[in-house]
């Protein structure tokens, strides 16, 4: 079987994973890039902008009888969505939730909203507007704050916020920003994956030790039942709002960011249809993510391992490739 995966830049682990179930082929708009070393076949493609992007890439799973395409680059997941039947015509599943969970996961303000609007606790959020109104008119704002862009990746142009000198600086830093609550706590990113009829194979929670560079460099799997009922919840309520017309939602790999308090209370702060960056500490943990694509692909039954998995840490170091 073979898989196409998108946007591969550095991702070596999560291929390196998949190639022990099927033949990867990789894709990118940069040919000078550390994956393409691993990857079992390469193709250099033009930016998800170009509107000959989606034809490339179907007439490459068209020539290489691609059985699942697998994005990871957010701001292409709408496009690819928009033609997620033209991949099916030619027999590749698109591994991606569909328009109204990636239009959720994509702005924050979006997915504070759905958070709200579905009683899942989290932290209150502002639009530039709203603090620049709240600015104006003299009203309380509790610092510190965090401030993040609206549609980033990662944890890249994220601040903290002390006071108002701060804030009038990064609101205008920061591009199209959204203004968050402060919350104390641990940060935890949970794993998780659900099979193409929206049912929940995984959840793996870790704590966030250190992250450097936007992505983290120490983390730890966490059996935390409460992280895992939580989590379960926010899915199903995701799956329950977003169906499409052919009670199509939720699909693939989840990464779910939350903040457990001193109080032991869970705040959500981010949804996103996708691979994290710490994902293969989930493969060490024991989830064949390889095994259940395969399952996806052969329309087979899936068993939920929700729990079912080590406590281990991962700790990651930096390595090179010459050539």
């Amino acid at each position: 079987m073979k898989v196409l995966i998108t946007a591969i830049g550095r991702r070596v682990e999560l291929i390196e994973e998949l190639k022990r179930h099927f033949f990867v082929i990789g894709a990118d708009l940069n040919s000078n890039i550390v994956a393409i070393n691993y990857v079992d076949k390469f193709y250099n493609v033009p930016s998800y902008k170009d509107e000959n992007y989606i034809n490339i890439l179907i007439e490459i799973c068209k020539k290489e009888k691609v059985d699942m395409i697998i994005p990871l680059f957010e701001s292409e997941f709408l496009t690819l969505c928009n033609h997620r039947e033209k991949f099916l015509d030619v027999g590749t599943t698109l591994l991606l939730s569909n328009k109204s969970v990636v239009h959720i996961c994509n702005n924050k303000l979006k997915t504070y909203n759905f958070f709200k609007n579905n009683n899942i606790d989290t932290p209150i959020t502002y639009s530039k507007d709203e603090i620049e109104n709240a600015i104006k008119n003299n009203k309380y704002i509790k610092y510190p704050l965090i401030i993040k862009p609206l549609e980033g990746m990662g944890s890249k142009n994220v601040f903290k916020i002390n006071n108002e000198k701060e804030l009038n600086f990064f609101k205008d830093y920061v591009e199209k920003p959204v203004i968050q609550e402060f919350i104390d706590g641990t940060e935890y990113t949970i794993d998780a994956l659900c099979d193409t009829k929206g049912n929940i194979i995984s959840i793996v929670p870790r704590e966030r030790i250190e992250v450097r560079g936007g992505e983290v460099s120490k983390t730890r799997t966490v059996k935390s039942k409460k992280i895992i009922e939580k989590t379960i919840e926010l899915i199903f309520k995701m799956i329950k709002n977003c169906k499409d017309n052919i009670c199509f939602s939720v699909a693939g790999p989840l990464t779910i960011q939350c903040i457990v308090t001193p109080k032991d209370e869970i705040k959500f702060i981010e949804v996103n249809p996708r691979f994290g960056g710490g994902v293969p500490i989930s493969f060490k943990a024991g989830v064949d993510y390889g095994y259940y694509f395969k399952k996806m692909i052969l329309d087979e039954e899936v068993s939920s391992i929700v729990g079912n998995f080590k406590e281990i840490t991962m700790l990651r170091y930096d390595k090179s490739i010459y050539k």
